[in-house]
């Protein structure tokens, strides 16, 4: 016969052990930093090249070099095609800059704007800190080894209004995106593949922002190379100095 007192304890035990098991989960936004903390370094450069497919032609692919200091500063230089060497694209803040050779003038962007014809946005490029734009709160996850964030947007200086973001639990490696307009529409999936080590930092090496407005669409970013690096002062991330 079992006593009440040994059921009693042993319901206890099992509450406690729930009870440090759900302690142990770190929270929604300690996930979320972790996850921008591989994909953007708080000061880096690289090199990407951006691949566009659609049906009604052949690719168009088009390489950068990135330079990034903290949250709020980006600088992308064109390396190639021929048509877009020295084209450059600077954020500061909340403002966005694009300097066109031709022109020998800089003009200034939107956020929300396609980056250079493809199917990320400007802000999904130029602003890659996501805590800083966003509001997370924790979901279940239908899967056991991924945690899933609902990503609610601070300000009206980002593409979209809710992010669905699933990331693996170990060790905190992002997996995909989903973008929502605010009333509730679908426009964007992104796909996060083949981690890669540069240097200590391992990350995905292979984006693919898929149009879900336009199925035929998506656009692929591979980043070739990546350096954690410190920048002294801010004269490259000047809007003065674009084309220079």
């Amino acid at each position: 016969m079992t006593r009440p007192w040994t059921t009693t304890a042993l319901g206890l035990l099992c509450l406690c052990g729930s009870m440090a098991a759900r302690a142990e989960e770190p929270d929604a936004e300690t996930i979320l930093r972790q996850a921008d903390a591989l994909l953007a370094p708080p000061e880096f450069e690289a090199t990407v090249t951006f691949t566009t497919h659609n049906s009604t032609g052949a690719p168009k692919s088009f390489s950068i070099h990135i330079w990034k200091k903290g949250a709020d500063k980006n600088l992308f230089k064109f390396l190639s095609p021929p048509d877009d060497q020295g084209m450059e694209v600077l954020r500061v803040g909340d403002d966005m800059w694009n300097y066109l050779p031709n022109l020998k003038r800089s003009v200034r962007i939107s956020p929300k704007q396609d980056f250079h014809g493809g199917d990320f946005s400007n802000s999904d490029v130029l602003r890659v800190n996501l805590v800083e734009d966003y509001t997370p709160v924790l979901l279940p996850s239908d899967s056991p080894g991924d945690y899933l964030l609902e990503l609610t947007a601070k300000n009206d200086q980002v593409a979209y209004y809710k992010v669905k973001y699933w990331i693996s639990k170990k060790p905190f490696m992002p997996r995909r995106q989903q973008f929502f307009t605010q009333s509730g529409k679908l426009v964007r999936e992104l796909e996060f593949s083949q981690p890669t080590a540069f240097g200590k930092l391992v990350r995905p090496a292979l984006y693919v922002m898929k149009n879900m407005l336009f199925t035929s669409r998506k656009t692929e970013m591979v980043w070739s190379s990546l350096t954690p690096t410190h920048f002294g002062d801010d004269r490259l991330f000047q809007a003065a100095t674009l084309g220079r």
